[in-house]
This record gives C-alpha cells, structure tokens and sequence, in this order.
C-alpha cells in the first residue's frame, strides 16, 4: 500500500488576499478635479493665455477651479495653442514634470490697475477628522525670483476659516515638489493658491502651480480590519486545503 500526500494552494492563496486587503486599505483617488490643469488648457488660444476675465476669448477658469476675477491669470503649457510657436512665457526656465500648468500674475496694469494676491482655488468634498495629503509642483516664472506664493488649506463649511497654510519652495529654475498633511474640518475644504507677492509691481510677478494632489491618508483602524478579514479568509482556505492522505 502506498500513501500519497497531495498539498492544497490554501498558503498562497492566503498571502495573496493578504496583500491584496493591505493594497486596498492604501489605495485613495485623487480629489482635485484637473489637477495638472489641462482638461480645457486648449481652450486658452491667446497668447500669453489669460482667463476670459483678463482676454475676452478665454474660459473663465481651468476647468474645476475658480480664480480672482478681473486677474491676470491662466493656463500655459503644450496643450495650449501658442505653445508651440512662442514657448511658454510664464514657466521656469525648465518645465520637466509638467505638462500644463495655471500661472498667477501680479503686476501693474498698462492702465495702471495694481493686480495683488492673484488666488486660484477649488472645493472638494472632505471628511472631518479625516487625514490628507496635499502635494503639488509650484515655480517662479524665469526672471521673476522675487515672486512669492502661499498655500492655503481652508474649512469651506465655516466661512474658510484656516485649517493649515504653506509657503512653498519655488524657483526660476524649475519645478519643486511641495507637500503638507491636514485634518479635514467639515465635508467641505477649499484648497487655494495665492501670489502674495509684496511691495512695488514691476512689469510682473508670477508664480506657477500644476500637478495638484489631494488623498486620504489610510487609517490605522481601516488598514487593521481589512487586514483581520483578509486573514480570516485565508485561515478559512488554509483549512479546507490542508494536506490529505489518499490510500493508492
């Protein structure tokens, strides 16, 4: 008589669900709607991409985001058409990582209107006590090293009361990755960006903000019961497929 010991998946089936319940308690979407600003950047045709309120012909705002109106705000980038023919005439001196991007001018107007604290924001839906990230790339427009911006984080349910701010590291030389964590106050939070260049306004400052990044930051209590059903699941099929001996 021979015995033959024949081995189920059971252990493999179980490491697999493990992983894949851990993946799921990380995993988030992002909640800012055009975030690297190109879903309408086609739509700013002249040059040098001003929004409607600054050049009749354009939007109004970048799809999903709402700006100072009656500012020198926009879009520049290779999706919009005088791109190609004049370069981008608000970006760094490199835009590797970006594709578009909004720029925020401050300046004096040729009609000797002062344009201050250019802001470009939008509202995404929160949970409160709920921890996010926020990262974003942010620049200098070449030549413009004196520009400054600030980063706001605001409680839209409570008239934007401040949750967090940031002055970013920006640069004329390109892009710089900037991050900051907050807890969410009510279901409402604002996300705005400002140019809070000071003092005299020569021709122009302007700062550059694209790749903007808002998610949930997993919580330990989420990753633990996903991480307890999925190793229930996996005890269960390490049971049924525990080693049998057969009679051959």
């Amino acid at each position: 008589m021979k015995r033959q010991r024949t081995f189920g998946t059971g252990a493999a089936t179980f490491a697999a669900l493990a992983a894949l319940g851990l993946a799921a308690g990380t995993a988030s979407a992002n909640l800012v709607t055009n975030g690297d600003f190109s879903a309408n950047a086609s739509s700013y045709v002249t040059y040098p991409g001003y929004s409607a309120d600054f050049t009749t012909s354009n939007p109004s705002a970048p799809t999903g985001w709402s700006i100072t109106l009656n500012y020198p705000i926009g879009v520049n980038g290779p999706d919009t058409r005088f791109y190609a023919s004049y370069g981008s005439p608000f970006a760094p001196s490199s835009a590797s990582g970006v594709r578009d991007f909004a720029f925020l001018q401050d300046a004096t107007g040729t009609n000797g209107t002062v344009y201050s604290n250019s802001t470009i924001d939008q509202v995404i839906s929160t949970i409160a006590g709920q921890v996010y990230t926020l990262s974003y790339l942010a620049a200098q427009r070449s030549g413009d090293p004196s520009a400054t911006m600030e980063t706001l984080v605001l409680d839209a349910a409570n008239s934007n009361a401040q949750i967090i701010s940031q002055t970013p590291s920006i640069s004329t030389s390109g892009f710089t990755t900037n991050i900051l964590t907050f807890t969410a106050v009510s279901a409402s939070t604002e996300i705005a960006f400002e140019n809070t260049t000071s003092g005299a306004k020569p021709a122009d400052n302007t700062v550059d903000v694209s790749n903007v990044i808002v998610d949930a930051v997993p919580q330990p209590a989420s990753i633990g019961l996903v991480g307890f059903g999925s190793l229930g699941v996996g005890l269960l099929l390490l049971r049924r497929n525990r080693p049998r001996v057969s009679a051959v």
